[in-house]
């Protein structure tokens, strides 16, 4: 059967599929609210992130190893309100990054987890967080990491398809009024 490109892009379109383009380049963003959104009845997926788990995401990257460029992590809270992600909690799961691919501690980030959820239950698996002002080819194996439910125990949902990513900037002075002054 032969299909006409004009076809294919309607169909590209109509599923939210990106466009045909060389393997290499890494996405711009991973947009979960566009696939989740079907028409405009529907309410936009929001997030409220309390302050702590934006300090902790800060902390994280002041304590970094020597030589990271960045930290990366697990999101922790759950759905309200409809389509509303509260997200309560965070930590850091140490992994290391090279011109090879990236390697993350699986074990750590499963034991962490463990100990949270007996703290409070009711907090699970909403996404996960990195420093740094872009998305780079590691961070599409990250995220497919957490889109596995046995491997980061993220559970998808209706309203919460696929995990979120948290990107923070936590570079100093690169903007007028920033974190460190």
């Amino acid at each position: 059967v032969a299909v006409d490109d004009g076809m294919a892009q309607n169909v590209q379109a109509l599923w939210g599929l990106p466009d045909k383009k060389s393997k290499g380049t890494p996405p711009k963003c991973f947009n979960i609210a566009s696939r989740v959104q079907k028409s405009s009845i529907e309410q936009p997926l929001s997030c409220r992130v309390h302050p702590v788990t934006v300090l902790k995401i800060l902390d994280a990257y002041v304590r970094r190893p020597a030589g990271a460029t960045r930290t990366i992590g697990t999101l922790l809270g759950w759905i309200s309100e409809g389509n509303a992600v509260d997200i309560t909690d965070s930590f850091p799961v140490p992994h290391k990054e090279n011109d090879e691919g990236v390697s993350i501690d699986q074990d750590y980030h499963k034991s962490m987890l463990e100990l949270r959820q007996k703290v409070s239950p009711r907090e699970v698996v909403v996404g996960w967080f990195s420093t740094g002002d872009e998305i780079n080819a590691a961070s599409s194996v990250i995220h497919a990491f957490y889109c596995k439910k046995e491997a980061s125990q993220f559970n998808p949902t209706a309203v919460l398809p696929g995990p979120l990513h948290f990107l923070i900037d936590a570079t100093p002075g690169q903007q007028p009024g920033s974190w460190f002054g």
